[in-house]
Order: structure tokens, then sequence, then C-alpha cells
């Protein structure tokens, strides 16, 4: 497939296991091995179709064929055949060996835990018709399979999500894309779970309930539908099902979604393949994929005669030139999830030059990477890649833009999926969205955590007492050094968010009396008289001796 598959050598390498006790007859097999430098980890990444990376053992995983598995040897390597990961694309390929079709799988077969893309659909319909004043689907464009052909593809749905009572236009956004690369299978299903916990816990959950009110939600469950049919079956399958721009084979074929954005596109020399049989193939031109094309109009919308993007989800608030600096008032964030590598990224991936909002885009990060465990970290410090959607969306509007990768294989067993990645990233996805008003400027401030108000529900004119933490060195300790400083106030805000203008202010007060730690306690005697009878709200958000107003957090009381 690949004819100077001597390039990935350079220099030496660790040896990485045993080889296989009895050969695999397929002609792709995934395989493992170490990697001993960037450089050579680079390498792999821009030929093979997709780098698995362990970073703490430096151990990288591809899918080869059988020739390029003698090579990997002939030339020093002691790859470890991944049997299992092996056995499950020798399976499926015999299901797809003929090409397109319009077969979709009803369930996939030894993962009940994640949903196909039908009964993804099935489920964005359902949030829309139980809760129709929070959950709406929207038709954003054809796939690249239902645009030649009508009928055999999937219409691109995204699922937004507010209380639209309280507004929605108006309101800062989250937009994620997941599953844009076929076969990983957590992505899809952990987005679809976090709609379903912000939808139905909506008047029961605190936060999710004021995430609704004040937010809005743009989800984009399968960015990539027609491919992930395909991967469905168990076949390892990346890119779209393009086989006219994208044709390789009967059986290969395809465009990496994910290399063909337009920003920098095909600018970084190894950051995207120009062979159709690579998995990183960035096609024949940027934004060449109806389902790219989609994407970006429904988050960008389209410059207009002066070069701002206009009519899309986020806002274009970048300077005068694409990817300067956005300003630190900047409310919204994209998130893109993947799997498996573990890792949080945000751009550059084309350049190791810092992007114009590295310290932020930095702060952020680690503490995304807080509540999953991840290692954070500038996209191109792992391995380079140009037309990716990160940069795309950070470099066209602005806006602070991430690619999550998740969990520990494409093909993630459920066990591991529902006890570890699917918690650890739902709490990551929520602290997003609590940052959704200033995500530039509230993670570098002390973090609301352990609010509570009782009691819960009152007669009116009784008082209520709120408690909380305000911590300032959550994340301090982990993937990296952040400034810490002692706590200096504590508000409280009842019926208005904190950013509201002319927010009334209810300052706290210290558990010991003095706000001078980095981690303080605070409790504030509210009245209830004359608040009307219904529910009520409290935010609370503290501030440093910085003078950072930090991540907000809600809790609710009900006057009878």
């Amino acid at each position: 497939m690949y004819k100077a598959l001597a390039l990935l050598v350079v220099g030496t390498l660790a040896a990485a296991g045993v080889k296989a006790a009895t050969p695999i007859d397929d002609p792709l097999v995934f395989v493992t091995m170490h990697y001993a430098s960037r450089a050579q980890l680079q390498t792999v990444a821009s030929r093979f179709q997709h780098v698995a990376i362990d970073e703490k053992t430096h151990t990288i995983g591809v899918e080869a064929t059988q020739d390029e598995l003698r090579e990997l040897r002939l030339h020093g390597f002691d790859a470890t055949i991944d049997g299992p990961a092996t056995r499950r694309m020798r399976l499926a390929d015999a299901y797809w060996s003929h090409g397109r079709t319009s077969v979709r799988p009803s369930t996939i077969s030894g993962y009940p835990c994640y949903r196909t893309v039908t009964e993804t659909y099935a489920t964005m319909d359902q949030l829309a018709r139980s809760h129709p004043s929070l959950a709406r689907v929207v038709d954003i464009g054809p796939s690249w399979l239902e645009n030649e052909a009508p009928g055999t593809g999937h219409r691109m749905r995204a699922l937004e999500l507010s209380n639209r009572a309280t507004g929605f236009s108006s309101k800062p956004a989250m937009v994620v894309f997941a599953s844009i690369h076929a076969r990983e299978y957590t992505p899809a299903e952990l987005l679809t779970r976090f709609a379903e916990g912000l939808v139905n816990g909506y008047g029961t959950d605190p936060e999710a309930t004021w995430l609704l009110d004040n937010f809005r939600f743009h989800l984009i469950l399968q960015a990539n539908p027609d491919g992930r049919v395909k991967a469905e079956s168990g076949l390892s399958w990346r890119k779209n099902v393009d086989d006219t721009n994208g044709h390789c084979s009967a059986t290969s074929y395809g465009i990496d979604l994910n290399r063909n954005f337009s920003f920098r596109w095909n600018e970084t020399p190894g950051g995207s393949s120009g062979n159709a049989c690579a998995g990183t193939y960035r096609g024949p031109w940027s934004l060449s994929e109806t389902e790219s094309q989609d994407l970006l109009r429904y988050v960008a919308g389209a410059p207009d005669s002066t070069g701002v993007y206009r009519g899309g989800v986020l806002p274009d608030r970048r300077g005068d030139t694409a990817g300067s600096a956005a300003p630190s008032s900047y409310r919204g964030i994209f998130l893109d999830l993947h799997s498996y590598s573990r890792v949080v990224l945000w751009p550059w991936s084309y350049s190791t030059a810092a992007s114009p909002n590295a310290t932020a885009l930095r702060t952020l990060g680690r503490r995304l990477a807080w509540y999953n465990g991840y290692m954070p970290e500038q996209w191109s410090r792992m391995y380079a890649a140009d037309g990716t959607d990160t940069d795309t969306m950070y470099g066209l509007l602005g806006v602070p833009s991430y690619t999550i990768e998740l969990g520990v294989a494409f093909f993630e067993s459920c066990s591991t999926f529902e006890s570890s990645t699917l918690p650890k990233n739902l709490q990551a996805l929520r602290f997003a969205a609590r940052n959704l008003w200033a995500p530039y400027l509230y993670p570098s401030g002390p973090t609301t955590t352990k609010l509570s108000v009782s009691p819960t529900r009152v007669a009116a004119g009784t008082p209520v007492t709120v408690n909380a933490t305000l911590d300032d060195a959550r994340f301090s300790t982990r993937n990296g050094t952040e400034a810490v400083q002692a706590i200096r106030s504590a508000t409280a805000f009842l019926d208005q968010t904190p950013w509201a203008a002319n927010a009334t202010r209810h300052a706290m007060v210290p558990g010991d009396g003095r706000f001078d730690e980095t981690a303080e306690p605070a409790a504030l005697r509210l009245s209830t008289t004359g608040l009307a009878p219904g529910r009520h709200v409290v935010f609370v958000q503290g501030t440093d001796a910085s003078g950072r107003a930090g991540t907000p957090q809600a809790v609710y009381f009900t006057v009878q």
C-alpha cells in the first residue's frame, strides 16, 4: 500500500513485545510497537490509518497490511499483533467485501451499551418528542452517500438543547462533534448520554436545569454516519465512504473528514496524506466532502465579503485575520470527541507554534483533564495534523476548541466504558458547560464546589442557608503547574446569573472568619421575604487574589 515504508524507520526503535505465536492470514492486522522520539511518532502518524498513542509507555498501535508488518520487522521492529482487534477486522471484512451497501445493522454485536446510528437518531427523535421545549432535531444536510444516491445514506443531524422559554439564539453555545472517525464507538454514546442527562435531568438535577436555562447545546452525535454503519459490523473503518474522490480499491476507500477542513488544509508536512489508500487521506481539495461542508456551515456559517463568518451557531470573534487572537470575552466552546489516546488537545495541530490564546486554552484544557485523568497538551506536541476541525473552528472563529481522545480502545468494552470512561468524561463535559459564559476567563479563577441550600422547601419569609466551597487549588497538582491564589470573596446571586448586568450581590461569610486560603468554605443566610411561591435559584461564584472570578455553580430551593 505504501511504497516507501522504509521511511517509517528513523534511527532505531525499542523492541515492543513478542511476535504472535501463529500467523494471521487477514491482510490487515493491528500491531503495537514503541516509539523513541516525536519524529518517529510523526512519521508513523502521517502514513498509517490511525495512531493509537500511549504517551506513558511510548507505545503506538497501527493497522498494517501483512506486507507492512513484514517490512516493519525487517527494519528492526518487533511488532506485536493485537489478536482480538485483528479478528474483528477479519470477521467484518467479508460483510463489507462488496463495497457500498445500504444494509444497516440493527445492533452492535458484542457491544450492547453502544447505539447504532439508527438507534442514536431514534433517541434524538424521542427526546424531541417528549421534551419539545428543551430538545429539537435539526437536519444540517446530506452525507456523501445520501447526496450521491438519496435513500442509501444518511441525513446529517444536530440535536439542539436549551430551555427555549428562557431564550435561545442569544445564549452562549457549546458545540460538540462525536465519532467523526467511524470506528470510535465511545464518543457517540458518551455524547448521547450527556444529552439524555441534561434533558431528563431538567427540573430535578440543579446543574442540568441551570445549564439548559442559560446556555444552548448543539450536539452532532454521529458526525460520520455512513462510515459508522460500516464500523457497526466490527470493521475498523475510519473515513467516510466516498469511493469516488477517495477510491483506493473495492474495499479501501473514503476520506478522513478530520483532515478535510479548510483551515491550513495540506499545509503541514506529514500532517495528512495525499494517498487515497491512507487513513489520513485529506481529499482532493479542502471541504471536498459534503459531511465537512455540512458541519462547517452549521457551526461557522459562511464568510461575508469582508471575510467574517456569519450565520453559524458560533460567532466569529477573531481579529482581522484568520488565526489571530480571540478576545478574552468570547462566549462558547467547541469540542470534538474521539478515541482512544486519553488526551485533551488544543490548537494548534498544524504547527508547534503557540496559538494566540495559548495560555487560556491550556488552563481550560488542564481543568478538563483533571476530571478524566488524561494528558493535556497542545495537539502538535503529540504529532502534527492539518485540516482538522479543532484548528478550523479556533482559527476561523476564535472559539476555544478542543479534541478529547476518550477511553482505551476503538471498540471499548462496555464494562470499562460504563465504569470509567463514561462517568469521568461526563464530568469533563459538565465542567466545560459551566464555563460557557467566559471560557477564556473563568477556568483561571476559583471553582465553586460542595454547593448546597438548606432547607430546600420553605414558607415565604423563612430564611435558607447557602453553603459552598471556593477552591483555587483544585487543579494545581495535576497536568502541569497553574497559578494558585488565596480566595478573596464569595458571592451569591438570587434568581440572577453572576454575569447579569447590575446583578444584586450577596456577600458570603468565610467559614473561619477570613478569606486567606486557597480553598475556603463560605456560607450565607438568605432571606426569602417577599419571594413569590415556586422555585428559586442561587448562583455562587468565587474570586481569588488575582481578581479572577471563577467557574460558578447553582442550587435551587422552593418557596411554598
